[in-house]
């Protein structure tokens, strides 16, 4: 693995709002093996960690490889969120909304 893999998934992080911890447990890795490739510490990341990474950002291993700046596209638990959403009336859909922001920001409030 060379830096430029590292920086290409930090990039690709920071475009899906996600903070390294985020990530790591979406990809099922410890934080620090996470930042250890994002630094190009680790200079060899397996075909599995690098799938699981990809899989997590929504994109494609290949996107991180070659350092293609993707649009971060919603992960399947939020697309699914959001055409329940779309299923029920407004003012209910905009009642649910408000009440999970409200869930997050207590939980980010620690």
């Amino acid at each position: 693995m060379n830096n430029s893999l590292g920086k290409n998934i930090a990039d690709q992080r920071h475009r899906a709002h996600l903070t390294q911890e985020q990530l790591a447990e979406l990809s099922d890795m410890t934080i620090n093996y996470l930042s250890k490739i994002e630094r190009g510490v680790v200079k060899q990341i397996g075909s599995a960690s690098l799938y699981r990474i990809a899989k997590a950002l929504g994109v494609s291993m290949e996107d991180l490889m070659v350092g293609r700046q993707v649009d971060h596209q919603p992960l399947p638990n939020q697309q699914l969120l959001v055409q329940q959403l779309q299923l029920i009336d407004a003012v209910k859909s905009e009642k649910y909304c408000d009440l999970f922001v409200r869930i997050l920001q207590l939980s980010t409030d620690k």
